[in-house]
């Protein structure tokens, strides 16, 4: 019988990434190489790259990007068949922790017959492959005595007072967004992780803000963190706010 370890596929993984990366991406057969860049184009070290088989349960080979970005993986001969490549990275930051999915610019299979190629990109914005869901995280509203069509509220972001970067080192910049009903919930999608402060806006009528999960005031103006509230993707995080008059 068959039977494939993912311990020893790790390990010689590994190996593999002692091999001399200088040949670039694609240039042997059985090999899968690539880079992972941010929305700037500048490497991104410590990306985890998890290489999968279609069809043979918990067999998996690891990577990690190096300081150049770039990462190399050989594939065994056994198990033969095909395999799929994700890369995810976790960085640290406003006291939370984050995991970031990584966008592929392939997603088709692949196998030892040939070299492969399979580039990523961190991006904190922005629509997945799926078509329904972001890479942005998401602020979820909870009216509470305010008579208001929630659809028609707006919230202001404005950076965080000595927070000039997003979690990527990318400038943090001021925007507005509008409320949207999801499922009986009213949200704004998609918006990349830093540390905000915002506000509701609503046309002749003053809102205030109350963190749910904080005993805190009502306040016109609230700082976001984001992180894990209600039944959220591994990836997914949100921050959840009560709004009133």
């Amino acid at each position: 019988m068959l039977f494939v370890c993912s311990n020893f596929l790790e390990a010689c993984s590994k190996k593999n990434l002692d091999k001399d990366l200088s040949e670039g991406p694609g240039t042997k057969k059985g090999i899968v190489s690539g880079v992972v860049t941010d929305t700037k184009n500048r490497p991104v070290k410590d990306a985890r790259i998890t290489i999968g088989h279609t069809v043979w349960y918990n067999s998996y080979l690891f990577a990690s990007s190096d300081i150049d970005g770039k990462y190399q993986v050989a594939l065994p001969d056994d198990p033969a068949g095909d395999w799929t490549a994700k890369a995810q990275l976790i960085k640290t930051a406003y006291g939370q922790t984050y995991k970031f999915d990584l966008e592929p610019d392939k997603t088709d299979a692949f196998n030892k017959a040939s070299s492969t190629v399979r580039n990523f990109k961190w991006k904190l914005s922005g629509l997945r492959r799926d078509n329904t869901s972001y890479y942005g995280a998401h602020v979820d509203l909870y009216p509470f005595g305010a008579d208001v069509d929630m659809t028609k509220v707006k919230l202001l972001f404005t950076p965080f007072p000595g927070e000039t970067t997003l979690i990527d080192g990318t400038t943090a910049t001021s925007f507005e967004s509008p409320v949207e009903e999801v499922a009986g919930t009213f949200i704004v999608k998609d918006v990349p992780i830093g540390k905000y402060t915002i506000k509701a806006v609503y046309a002749g009528k003053k809102l205030l803000l109350n963190n749910r999960h904080i005993d805190d005031n009502n306040e016109e103006n609230k700082t976001v963190v984001f992180g894990k509230y209600g039944y959220l993707g591994e990836t997914e995080y949100n921050i959840e706010f009560y709004i009133t008059e």
